[in-house]
This record gives structure tokens, sequence and C-alpha cells, in this order.
């Protein structure tokens, strides 16, 4: 009796054991193994591991010692099980889950991309499976749900260049065609390339007008777009032009001809001490930088037909010690 029952669970331990084995054995070289990994590298090993998880379970109630109508019976509440364990775990669990995939297969941004999602702006640290978390102009680190992405229009500020815009109401008194010329030369001493001016409105009182251009260098696009309005004002008073609404009420003592400029108008350099983004964006630049380098040491290891094996060796070096730094800095706060 007893051999006959040792015989029967035979299969169910052998699976069992195997199973056990090849999952821990997977979990320590796709992911405990590799602690350099980012979330963002991480996700798709998840993944497998969880259907892994799943499959296993199936070839257990398989070989199970077990009648058919039991088997099935089994399999039924398994599949209510994962369907219950989905559905009533938490609704926000599986949303932002089902997100993270959707942010993987349409790729609407990469990390080190410029991003405005609802009310927030900034630079992409990491990409994980249950939010994204970005950098803002503040210095924060903020975690957004990867649902929000599928609930709210995402903004992405190209690589390629943006175009950075400044706005200014000006009264009747003063023509279009004085204005223009400045602001045009506001814009390029900013650094924007291809400036324009448009007329925005008519207003009762004054007439609103918005200078922009391209911005080649999006990693400088806090600094230029403070930069434009500076060298607005500067190039304005500069020409003995007023940036002030018609409304204004003068004081008793002042005449008409009296203008609100600075009495005396220094150029400015364009230049600042410290550009704000070396100090906003430090964590989500510091990480771009090392994801190109080591995406480029990556390509130079495919390349095996000019590398030597020593010239390998060095280069695998300085990929794990490129991914060492990026993980004691993204476990930084």
């Amino acid at each position: 009796m007893l051999p006959e029952i040792l015989t029967s669970y035979l299969p169910l331990a052998l699976a069992t054991l195997i199973c056990a084995l090849l999952l821990g054995l997977l979990h320590f070289f796709l992911i405990h193994r590799q602690k350099s990994l980012s979330s963002e590298e991480k996700f798709p090993r998840q993944l497998l591991l969880l259907g892994l998880t799943i499959l296993a379970l199936v070839i257990l109630v398989l070989t199970a010692p077990l009648s058919e109508s039991s088997r099935n019976q089994v399999l039924g509440l398994l599949g209510i099980v994962v369907s219950g364990v989905l559905a009533f775990s938490s609704t926000s669990f599986v949303t932002n889950f089902m997100g993270a995939i959707g942010l993987r297969v349409t790729q609407p941004f990469k990390v080190g991309d410029f991003i405005t999602v609802g009310d927030h702006f900034g630079k992409v640290v990491s990409r994980g499976l249950l939010d994204t978390e970005i950098q803002t102009e503040t210095r924060e680190l903020i975690a957004i749900p990867n649902a929000t992405f599928t609930q709210k229009p995402v903004v992405v500020a190209r690589r390629s260049g943006v175009i950075l815009t400044s706005t200014v109401s000006l009264g009747y008194d003063i023509p279009h065609s004085t204005i223009e010329p400045l602001m045009v030369a506001a814009a390029v001493k900013a650094g924007l390339e291809e400036p324009f001016i448009h007329v925005l409105s008519l207003d009762d009182f004054a007439v609103s007008y918005k200078v922009g251009g391209l911005l080649t260098d999006v990693e400088r696009i806090l600094t230029v777009r403070s930069d434009l309005n500076r060298q607005i004002l500067d190039i304005v008073h500069g020409a003995g032009l007023e940036i002030v609404s018609p409304t204004v009420t003068r004081h008793i003592t002042q005449d008409a001809e009296t203008r609100i400029i600075p009495a005396k108008v220094a150029p400015s350099d364009g230049k600042e001490s410290v550009e704000a983004e070396e100090i906003a964006f430090d964590k989500a630049r510091a990480l771009d930088q090392l994801e190109s380098e080591k995406q480029r040491l990556s390509e130079r290891l495919e390349d095996k037909k000019s590398l030597d094996e020593s010239e390998r060796e060095r280069l695998r070096q300085q990929l794990s010690l490129i991914k060492e730094q990026e993980k004691q800095l993204r476990d930084s706060e």
C-alpha cells in the first residue's frame, strides 16, 4: 500500500522539486545576481518569472494524482483564484501594471526625456513596474502612477529641439514694426534659432506679442527660458520703451512723458553663474549620461571582429563599473 502511494505521488514530488529549482535559479541569475539592473531592465524579467510561476502551478496540478474531473476542477479553481487576485487585490495595481505594459509597447518617452503630465514637468529618471519617476525643476523626485499616462495627455520635449516662447503686452502707441526687430534680437541673443513674432491679440488697452524660437540644446531649457525674458527686458528697455500696461495709474506728480523703465539699462551677457539644470536635474542628468555610456560600451562589445579578448574584458569591466554607479545613484535620495 505504502509503495503504491509513494509511486503515485512521485511525479508530483519530482515536478515540485524541478519547478522550484528552475524558478530559484532563474530568479538568482535574472534578478538577484544582477543588482545593477534598473527597474526598466528588471521589468521584462519580472514578467517572465510571473508567467513561469503560473505555468509551474499548472504543471503541478497536471502531475498530481487526481482523477480527470478533480484535475479539471482544480485547474478551474486555480483560474478563478488568479482572476480573483487580479480583480480584487487592487484595482489601481492592475491599472498601473497594464499602464506599464502599454508604455513599453508605445514608447512615448524614454529615460532622460523632459515630459509634462498634468501639472508636473520634469526629466524622466526611471520607469518602474507601477510608476514612473521624474525629477522636477525644484529638484524633487515625483513618482507618477503609470495609469496617469493612459488617462492624461503626455507632452514630451523632443531631443532634437523644442520651441520656447515668451509673451509681453505693449501699448498701442508703439508700432509693431518697432517692436518686432527688438523681439527677434532678444530671441537670437538668448540662443534661439529661427526666431518668430506673433501678434496674439488686440486687447482693450494693449497689444499682446509672442516671441519664440527653436532651442536645440534641450538640456538648457530652464536657463534659456529665463534668459529669453531677461533679453526682452534689456533690449526693449534699452530702446527707451516701457513694458507696462497703459492702464497703469501714474503718480500725480508724474507727467505723461514719464517712462517706467530703469534709469540705466546695462546689457546682459546672457550667462548665469550656475545653470538651473545643473542643480534641478542633477540625478536625472547623471543617470542619462551613465545610460548613454552604457549603451555605447554595449554596442562596442557587440563588434566582435575588431576587438581582441583583452579589449573585450576591459570593456566588460567598464560596463560593470557603470552599472554599479547607476545602481548607487538610483538608490540615493
